[in-house]
């Protein structure tokens, strides 16, 4: 009996024609390709801008920051209370402000940071990224200057260039503020791959920029960086408590989420999308098989009826739109999946090639300006799973129709 629900399935499976497949199994293929294709395709896109995100870009960004009245020579009895973390990987002292680059013909307005290399390297992944001279450049004695690619292109400068460097006097002149000027040696340029860094960011010494700043070797604060970034406003506010409790200072503290509020909205929603569009989609491809197989029964209920009066049972009737079910959805699966993959492989060709022909940028204002794609084939492979499951639960009604049908009521009509 198993040979014959067989045989009969791959026989409604098949067209009566030269055609491969009948109409109706064609089109509920074709829907469950184009959802699988479009899964494949979504979730590779969003785990490839998770995976930016977090590589590229919140790794070069401090994870946290404790901000206040701090000096520089507090520092290391302040890093020895952030290790007693065990989560804490890092942490730096810095300065940050805002100010000007100005180049023989370009004026560019960028956030300067005073950084100490050897500690900034521990809490961010800058020196990764650099593409010309060394991040270390910036512990010689001389005014020396690391900036983004973006950044110089703008300006028209390259390493060994000079670029002054104008910030706001702190001091009330009687004209009001002026600006302090300083010429810095471009030493270093980096890329992080995120115009909004590659752009916007310079490094120089801390101690040219308190100089610079008049700070008087005070800093703005000290960037830590921790064993989970998504959970850095949690544990920056109990390594904050232990700060205060033993330095007895007006410390305040920040975290990336809230000065990137984009990105973690963002990677927070990512899971969620991905999650839902993979039920919706699912969902609706499987409905379009269970429609299909709706229809088919009531096209065939009079070779249904004749071959119950041939002695098939009930049984044997149900298998055979089971095992249609499973076909159609299975190869349906198989292309889709296969086709995701393909486009997957390619889909930066085909955002270039769509990019020039209609001279346009799809990403111009996002924080990442293409589409990375990060192919998890496990995500593939429960997608597939998923996606059979549900196949072969929406057979099950149209199968019991099947089964149902009543050879007397219908071959009375024939």
């Amino acid at each position: 009996m198993k040979n014959i629900s067989l045989f009969l399935a791959l026989k409604y499976f098949r067209s009566r024609g030269n055609g491969f497949v009948s109409f109706h199994s064609g089109m509920a293929i074709f829907g469950i390709t184009i959802g699988l294709l479009i899964l494949v395709l979504v979730t590779s896109v969003m785990n490839g801008f998770q995976k930016e995100l977090k590589e590229r870009i919140l790794e070069t960004i401090p994870h946290a920051s404790i901000l206040g009245d701090i000096q520089l020579d507090e520092f290391q009895s302040i890093e020895k209370k952030l290790y007693t973390n065990n989560e804490v990987l890092g942490s730096a002292p810095f300065i940050e402000t805002q100010g000007l680059l100005s180049s023989a013909s370009h004026l560019k307005g960028v956030y300067i940071y005073g950084v100490m290399p050897e500690y900034e390297n521990t809490v961010s992944e800058i020196n990764q990224h650099i593409i010309r001279g060394t991040f270390n450049s910036l512990e010689e004695s001389d005014y020396n200057i690391v900036i983004g690619d973006i950044l110089a292109y703008q300006l028209g400068i390259t390493v060994g260039d000079n670029v002054n460097v104008l910030v706001p006097d702190t001091g009330l002149g009687i004209a009001g503020i002026f600006p302090r000027t300083k010429k810095f040696r471009v030493s270093a340029i980096f890329s992080i791959g995120a115009p909004e860094i590659d752009q916007s960011f310079a490094y120089i010494s801390i101690n040219n920029a308190s100089k610079l700043l008049r700070m008087n070797d005070s800093v703005t604060g000290i960037r830590i960086k921790y064993k989970d970034l998504f959970a850095s406003n949690y544990l920056v506010k109990k390594d904050l408590e232990n700060i205060r409790y033993e330095n007895k200072k007006q410390l305040t503290a920040s975290t990336w989420q809230q000065n990137y509020g984009t990105l973690f909205e963002a990677i927070q929603n990512e899971r969620f999308l991905v999650a839902l569009m993979l039920f919706m989609l699912i969902i609706l491809s499987a409905y379009n098989l269970m429609s299909m197989l709706v229809m088919t029964v009531n096209e065939k209920k009079a070779q249904i009826a004749i071959l119950m009066t041939m002695g098939a049972t009930s049984k044997v009737i149900r298998n055979v739109f089971l095992i249609f079910g499973a076909l159609v959805g299975s190869f349906g699966i198989f292309l889709g999946c296969l086709s995701g993959l393909l486009i997957s492989m390619n889909f930066g060709y085909i955002i270039n090639f769509l990019e020039r022909l209609f001279n346009t940028k799809f990403l111009q204002v996002y924080f990442i300006d293409y589409f990375p794609i990060d192919i998890r084939f496990e995500w593939v492979a429960a997608i597939c799973l998923v996606a059979f499951i549900l196949c072969l639960l929406f057979t099950i009604y149209p199968s019991r129709l099947a089964s149902k049908v009543d050879p007397v009521e219908v071959l009375k009509y024939e």
